[in-house]
């Protein structure tokens, strides 16, 4: 009997355990967990309290199951999943480098801006180089003028802003001083637009800015360092042209008439005439004479070559004075050559000279 007793017991404290965890033992089960007393044991045989069940069968069943299934990690903030984000550096730096700031980074290195040394008088001049952007600062109480070449035709005029800015035109001068000028006026202060400007000979971009300040620009117009630099070499080569000229004058007045053998033929080898094919060929006896074009002197001469025997060329001493290359001695047959993958080839011959 002692022995079914405590084995009552350890069952239901262990149920209790099971139920309210060791933590929430009441006194009553405490008392349970102590084992039977000296007394109990020696002492005949008894039914067991009910106090010792009755506190397992007050437990109520959700609870327990409620208590014992409750997971661990419920009070336990949960971690959150780390995700990619684009931090501020990165933002950045892909900002400094996308498309935008290369178009930024462009527009400000070919912007030109007003300068003390550009001006003569109240005009602005700007030296005109395709591509840049020029800056007008303009003022809604007065006009901004632009001139543009003398002779140069207008064909379009084109603003970004239309309706806050006017555009006008009109003509100075006649015939080959005509001078094209276009009016510039915004209607409020504050204001930045772009007006292109495309003429028969270039285009230009401007860069138009509005203040309510009295300070505009009066007058825009532009220097053309590219159209200078072209007419000065043109005129060079006239000059050089016309020094050719006078020199084959005097060669040709140095030679005495009577002695002159004009019985040269000169005809291409491949395909049509070069343009530097000189325009005849002579001797006085005894030197030979080969006059070229009068544009020679701006293009590149061809050498002169001797033809030997089985058509050999050799090399000849001759020497340019203007139009003329002179040779020191007769020829019977040269070629003068020019080029090397499609190479430009004229023979000169002399009439009666043995083949």
């Amino acid at each position: 009997m002692s022995t079914s007793r405590i084995t009552l017991r350890s069952t239901a404290i262990a149920l209790l355990v099971l139920a309210a965890g060791a933590g929430a033992l009441g006194p009553s089960v405490r008392a349970l967990a102590q084992g039977p007393s000296q007394r109990e044991v020696q002492g005949p045989a008894a039914a067991p309290p009910a106090l010792s069940v009755r506190p397992a069968a007050q437990i109520a069943p959700a609870k327990a199951a409620a208590t014992t299934t409750r997971p661990a990690s419920a009070n336990t903030p949960s971690t959150p999943r780390p995700r990619a984000r684009v931090t501020r550096t990165h933002r950045a730096r892909a900002a400094a480098s996308g498309p935008l700031a290369t178009i930024a980074r462009a527009n400000a290195e070919a912007r030109d801006w007003p300068r003390s040394a550009a001006y003569v008088n109240s005009a602005l001049y700007y030296d005109f180089e395709p591509g840049r952007l020029y800056t007008i600062h303009t003022s809604p109480r007065f006009l901004t003028t632009i001139t543009l070449k003398p002779g140069e035709k207008l064909i379009a005029k084109a603003a970004g802003d239309t309706v806050r800015w006017v555009l006008g035109e009109t003509q100075s001068g006649a015939g080959e001083a005509a001078q094209v000028v276009i009016f510039v006026k915004p209607i409020r202060p504050d204001l930045r637009t772009n007006i292109i400007l495309t003429t028969d000979q270039r285009t230009y971009l401007i860069d138009a800015v509005s203040n309510a300040s009295p300070t505009y620009t009066s007058v825009l117009s532009w220097n053309y360092p590219q159209d200078l630099a072209r007419e000065a070499a043109q005129q060079r080569q006239r000059d050089q042209a016309l020094a050719a000229t006078r020199t084959a004058v005097s060669v040709a007045d140095a030679i005495p008439i009577d002695q002159l053998n004009f019985r040269y033929r000169v005809e291409p080898r491949k395909g049509r005439a070069p343009r530097w094919t000189p325009i005849r060929v002579f001797d006085d006896g005894a030197k030979t004479y080969i006059e070229f074009p009068a544009d020679l002197a701006t293009s590149e001469a061809p050498p002169l070559f001797l033809l030997g025997a089985n058509d050999q060329a050799e090399l000849v001493n001759y020497r340019q004075r203007g139009l003329y290359y002179v040779v020191d001695r007769l020829i019977d047959r040269a070629e003068l050559r020019l080029g090397d993958k499609h190479q430009a080839v004229v023979r000169i011959a002399r009439a009666g000279a043995a083949r």
